[in-house]
């Protein structure tokens, strides 16, 4: 039987950090480093815009994206300085046309679409909501959102724009599901967010092999309905739920 380990408070102290004041950031989903303490973010459906703002919450600028909102629930940087936006929220199950927007941060341009779906879609029923995704070497890795077993099941997807079928590569059991996911800038700690708690996973190599059983997890109650996370650097980590709340975790 799956069993967890959750001592994770005795490795991180928590803050209450900062909040986003802008109005128009109204269910924010998904951040993204930027750059030093700059983060992308942006709405979970409707509105085509990406925000940056800082760690504190206050906003910097804002880009219009001429790509309709469905369903954004995850945001994830490559080493390129490529912004991947997974317009691939899912919840009923009725959209089979799933997509990641892969967009460079450099030069504000559109570089294209990942259009993907899932090859077991039909015989797995309400597993594949999707609010989690990494990048590593040339793949994006998803997270689903399952609501009928205590596991995610893990999905890989190239990270190059085009159309593809893509399988399950391995489930992870946890008790949560997962909203968000962050990788360690050195691809050696995966960390998925769930509502009350954080699973970590200790890799040695994050495309070496299976995704281990988790490390440790930290629980949090406080946090409502959190929906992003993103490594700020080794040893901080930047949290935020939809009403706007920004939370720091800093490894002791």
């Amino acid at each position: 039987m799956y069993k967890e380990n959750c001592q994770g408070t005795e490795r991180f102290d928590f803050q209450n950090y900062g909040k986003i004041n802008d109005p128009d950031i109204d269910e924010s989903s998904g951040l993204a480093l930027e750059k030093d303490s700059l983060f992308w973010t942006h709405n979970d459906d409707t509105d085509s815009s990406l925000y940056l703002i800082s760690a504190r919450g206050n906003l910097k600028d804002k880009w219009p994206i001429p790509f309709k909102n469905k369903d954004w629930e995850e945001a994830c940087k490559d080493k390129n300085q490529n912004l991947y936006v997974g317009d691939f929220g899912n919840n009923f199950e009725l959209d089979r046309n799933l997509r990641i927007l892969k967009i460079s941060t450099i030069n504000r341009k559109i570089i294209g679409e990942i259009q993907f779906k899932y090859v077991d879609e039909h015989n797995e029923i309400l597993e594949h909501d999707c609010e989690a995704m990494v990048h590593w070497g040339d793949s994006l890795y998803l997270f689903t959102k399952s609501k009928t077993e205590r596991l995610s099941k893990v999905y890989v997807v190239s990270d190059k724009p085009g159309k593809y079928k893509i399988r399950k590569k391995q489930s992870i059991a946890l008790f949560g599901v997962v909203t968000a996911a962050a990788l360690r800038p050195d691809g050696k700690e995966l960390a998925l967010l769930t509502y009350g708690k954080i699973y970590f996973y200790s890799l040695p190599d994050f495309v070496s092999g299976k995704i281990p059983a988790s490390d440790f997890c930290f629980a949090y109650w406080n946090m409502r309905q959190s929906e992003s996370i993103c490594y700020w650097n080794s040893d901080s980590i930047l949290l935020g739920n939809e009403q706007g709340n920004l939370y720091l975790m800093t490894r002791k």
